[in-house]
């Protein structure tokens, strides 16, 4: 069995042991050290990472009792090795970790919330609560968190040897983890919360440095928080900081006018949009007409295939079903950068579009399809397009 040095001292960061086995493991090997500093994989964050001796270790995971450290290289059992972590690394987990203990007090000493999951990656934190909660509820939840952690409170590890020594100790827990052997270690921040936990925490709540909650969604009939905590949450306000500044430096305005001069621009093209929109229709009303008197009638059917330079498929796809009579076929074709869309569409005929769109797809090499009356698709400009856009016409006018 390893001794687990993190669970009395979460700033012991290097210590010496013995190695009491080595195994292969797929590219690697397993290493089992008397005494550790590393946290395993477990409690929903990442382990630790570092070396021992002059092995890597990339990953450490606990089974049962044991602690296997993944290492790069073998080290012979018996010899007594000084093991080390990454200690940059286990202090910014740890101030994820104890900031969701008190993000997790702070809903729900003022929601009734209870932090029901947590998960903590190497960009950002996650605690899931389980009920619904406002963006204001969220707001004052950060607030409080953030004025807990300026009070700098003690942050506190004790372990007890059964649940009675816990329940006399008249220690109140926001959470009890179930199904825990003894000893039972009991996380503390002075004047606020308390809870059952394994890992590393900072030793004072202004270690934590700033809490910030950047996402809430609904999840799973609750509320799942993005959270990010010291440099994660001073680099995250850096980028936004520099973001916001260049929006504003293209509006020639301050920081604090970005966002009204955005929603003044916003406005602005929506404006505009809506103006192009009712003039394209306008103007696609006459192009239409003019389509409509290139068709050539064969067998009593309009058929029409044209090519149009610039128009998006879905322009296109209106342009085509305005063009329709009684009886007609319309293929229309419209070249933008190096590709080529398409729509086929009739009306009063028997012939399956679906169908058409295949023999087009054949011919330009493209991907598209459709059924009854309406198909559409798009290829790569290739070859003499305008060989390809006469010998789709030929073809067309076999098929009415």
């Amino acid at each position: 069995m390893t001794e687990r040095m993190y669970l009395q001292d979460s700033m012991c960061l290097r210590t010496e042991a013995r190695v009491i086995d080595c195994v292969p493991h797929g590219d690697g090997w397993r290493i089992e050290l008397d005494r550790s500093v590393f946290f395993p994989n477990k409690g929903g964050q990442p382990c630790d990472v570092g070396t021992i001796a002059d092995a890597v270790v990339s990953s450490c995971d606990e089974e049962g009792e044991r602690l296997w450290h993944l290492c790069d290289r073998p080290l012979p059992v018996g010899v007594t090795v000084t093991a080390a972590i990454d200690g940059d690394r286990r202090f910014d987990i740890m101030q994820q970790h104890t900031g969701e203990h008190l993000l997790s007090w702070c809903a729900w000493t003022l929601l009734g919330a209870t932090n029901v999951g947590f998960h903590c990656a190497m960009e950002y934190a996650t605690l899931d609560l389980d009920r619904p909660v406002t963006h204001e509820q969220v707001l004052a939840i950060e607030r409080l968190a953030n004025r807990e952690a300026a009070k700098n409170g003690a942050v506190t590890a004790v372990e007890y040897a059964s649940e009675e020594e816990l329940k006399n100790a008249g220690v109140v827990l926001r959470k009890h983890a179930e199904g825990l052997t003894a000893p039972i270690r009991v996380v503390s921040i002075e004047g606020s919360d308390a809870c059952t936990c394994c890992a590393p925490h900072v030793r004072r709540t202004g270690e934590i440095g700033q809490l910030k909650i950047v996402g809430e969604l609904p999840y799973k009939g609750g509320t799942r928080l993005t959270f990010l905590c010291g440099m994660r949450a001073l680099m995250h306000a850096q980028r936004t900081q520099d973001a916001v500044d260049a929006i504003a430096l293209k509006f020639s305005t301050g920081r604090d006018n970005a966002v009204v001069s955005v929603e003044k621009q916003f406005l602005e093209l929506s404006e505009t949009k809506r103006e192009k929109n009712a003039a394209l229709a306008a103007l696609d009303g006459y192009l239409s007409k003019e389509l409509q008197a290139q068709a050539e009638v064969i067998r009593k059917t309009a058929v029409l295939v044209a090519s149009l330079p610039g128009i998006d498929g879905k322009r296109l796809r209106a342009l085509a079903q305005k063009t329709q009579t009684n009886r007609s076929l319309t293929v229309l074709l419209s070249k933008t950068g190096e590709t080529v869309q398409y729509v086929c569409s009739a009306n009063g005929i028997p012939n399956d579009m679906g169908e058409l769109c295949k023999a087009v797809n054949l011919l330009l090499g493209g991907k598209g399809g459709g059924r009854g009356t309406l198909a559409q698709g798009s290829a790569p400009i290739r070859g003499d397009f305008s060989e390809s856009v006469e010998a789709l016409r030929r073809y067309c006018g076999q098929i009415v």
